[in-house]
């Protein structure tokens, strides 16, 4: 893993980092047995686009993505911004100042790698430096909750078959400094 590099992206690599959206949401649904929800999957895979987008047409501001490169091309990224509708909805606002960390996403070939921790550890670094002091995230997918939980024990709010029976959501509202390393 000594070929790693963590960055800002580069606005000529916004396709590279598209079809890598592609490939990992792809694989996540599968992985999470959802693969079925085709048009869900068109819907996510555009809104990371969108995000992406808002990243570079506000210079950071609005959203502020950092990727993972390798030898082998983006291997990873990870976001923080405005928190999203859901987690706005489903916390009845509470959390609606808060910024959201998401777009969490590591290539299927390198996860279990750590590199989703390099990635937390990198954007907290991040947020501190701009002041930044609480967080929220959230998923639906139960192979992320599942890392989520260990990294963050249990979430605030957990909303029980929220997506169906069996698939609930979750959503952390935590400080940066009790993660920061």
């Amino acid at each position: 893993m000594h070929d790693l590099t963590i960055r800002r992206p580069k606005i000529e690599e916004a396709r590279i980092i598209n079809d890598f959206f592609e490939v990992v949401i792809r694989d996540t649904f599968k992985k999470n047995n959802i693969d079925n929800l085709v048009d869900l999957i068109d819907i996510e895979i555009i809104d990371k686009q969108n995000q992406l987008d808002q990243d570079f047409s506000s210079n950071g501001n609005d959203k502020f993505f950092l990727i993972v490169t390798s030898n082998d091309g983006i291997v990873g990224s990870i976001c923080y911004g405005n928190p999203n509708d859901l987690i706005i909805e489903c916390t009845n606002g509470k959390l609606q100042d808060i910024p959201e960390i998401g777009t969490v996403y590591v290539h299927p070939d390198y996860q279990s790698k750590g590199i989703g921790s390099m990635m937390i550890d990198a954007i907290l670094k991040e947020m501190k430096s701009k002041d930044i002091n609480k967080f929220c995230m959230d998923s639906g997918y139960k192979t992320a909750q599942k890392v989520w939980c260990k990294k963050f024990k249990y979430p605030e709010y957990y909303l029980i078959d929220y997506w169906d029976e069996g698939s609930d959501h979750m959503i952390w509202n935590l400080n940066v400094d009790d993660y920061i390393k």
